[in-house]
């Protein structure tokens, strides 16, 4: 068995289940991992030891026990817990005491998931970062705004975490932080206790390490009773090839191994053909930054009016900036236009099992002052489309790259299928 704090959701609970493995342990070793790492790492902004331990033992005692029972998590520090301060990644807010858990942390812990902590977002779950640092290389990003929970999956402190994306914030740092990134269809899974940033794209994902854990982690997060995989024969897969009106920012390195890819299914039997999906072009950004930019700086508006000289200049005279000056006309006219958009690409995509393109332009970028580039992101958090990255490549500095796999809306399931196949594929020896 792989070292305890090595193990994914899914193997600590069949380990649990023969009787080879306790809560307690599990935990135990999560903690231990986190004291020796985190000093470099810096994934979590706060930490409750003896609140866990105490939480594992009462699983390990328990006669009923749900489907994660004894699992180790942890909660970006937008998403609201009962018992553990959440600061939304500011100092304004900082240990602020919400009263109670966000219905995913709820709900997780029904199941029997023992909640470690929160993890360090960046400011409000936007761009400005957070102090923690790439696992693979601490000079370099994390990525964000989920930055603390894609590098204590990643640096293998706990089997899996919650984060949230509007733009590029779960998908981009689980694939900086060498781990599989999911973002569901938008609205699958309940917002509440979620801090808003842009509530007509906001949503809830998560960092695993293997694509069963995703499949658990949704049935527990939906409330249903989990479905095994089901990996389809590459054979039998329609893939487009999506390079996006973008693809001249992806590292030439980047589109290689993106084009070997592709010529490794097809010769495994799978349909490829290139994608193009309707209405999306290279002025896809300023819809998403318009709709994004009027309806954040109203989401922060208590801030914006009392705590204005708080919060970073460059979320000022971003994104914030930029809500302020676009009129209601304008944000409409986009929304209807996402609408639009939205039904086109559904139609679209019942042509193909998947879409493969690209997760980010290249590995994560040297420093810590950014936290990458979400090109390749943002317009599948717009039409709302599940979206999954693997962990398959390796940059030219030894960080990790990943590849994004799209399916149409509420097809998660069949994604995750897609999913197990292609990395299966693409990792065989």
């Amino acid at each position: 068995m792989s070292e305890v704090h090595e193990l994914t959701a899914a193997e600590g609970l069949r380990a649990i289940e023969a009787g080879n493995l306790t809560a307690e342990a599990w935990t135990t070793a999560c903690l231990e991992r986190i004291t020796d790492r985190d000093s470099t790492v810096l994934a979590w902004e706060y930490l409750d030891h003896s609140s866990a331990i105490a939480r594992a033992r009462e699983i390990d005692n328990a006669d009923n026990r749900g489907l994660l029972a004894g699992v180790p998590f942890g909660v970006k520090d937008i998403i609201d817990t009962a018992d553990m301060p959440t600061g939304y990644g500011t100092e304004i807010h900082r240990g602020h005491l919400p009263g109670r858990d966000a219905a995913c942390v709820a709900i997780t812990r029904s199941a029997g998931a023992v909640l470690l902590g929160k993890t360090v977002s960046t400011e409000f779950g936007h761009k400005t970062p957070g102090k923690t640092c790439n696992p693979f290389n601490p000079a370099h990003t994390p990525g964000g705004s989920s930055s603390g929970s894609a590098a204590a999956v990643g640096d293998k402190m706990i089997p899996f975490a919650y984060g949230t994306q509007t733009t590029g914030s779960v998908i981009r740092p689980a694939a900086f932080c060498g781990t599989i990134g999911y973002k569901p269809t938008y609205g699958d899974i309940n917002n509440s206790g979620v801090m808003g940033n842009t509530p007509t794209i906001d949503t809830l994902g998560m960092m695993v390490r293997t694509v069963e854990d995703l499949s658990l982690l949704r049935a527990v997060l939906l409330e249903q009773k989990p479905v095994a995989l089901a990996p389809p024969e590459i054979s039998n897969l329609a893939i487009g090839v999506y390079r996006t009106p973008f693809w001249d920012q992806a590292e030439p390195y980047m589109q290689s191994y993106m084009e070997a890819a592709v010529t490794k299914l097809a010769a495994m039997g799978a349909s490829i053909s290139d994608a193009e999906l309707p209405g999306i072009d290279g002025t896809f950004e300023e819809l998403h930054g318009t709709i994004s930019g009027f309806e954040f700086c109203r989401t922060v508006a208590w801030e914006r009016f009392n705590r204005i000289n708080q919060i970073s200049p460059a979320m000022r005279e971003g994104r914030m900036k930029d809500g302020m000056v676009t009129s209601y006309e304008e944000y409409r006219n986009c929304t209807r236009r996402l609408e639009r958009l939205r039904m086109e690409a559904d139609d679209y995509l019942e042509d193909f099992d998947i879409l493969i393109t690209p997760t980010a332009p290249g590995e994560p970028p040297e420093g810590l002052q950014a936290t990458g580039n979400a090109i390749f992101n943002s317009t599948w958090t717009a039409l709302g489309t599940p979206a999954v990255t693997l962990p398959l490549f390796e940059g030219p500095n030894g960080l990790p790259v990943g590849l994004q796999l799209i399916s149409g809306r509420f097809k998660d399931r069949q994604l995750f299928d897609s999913s197990e196949a292609v990395l299966k594929a693409l990792t065989q020896i």
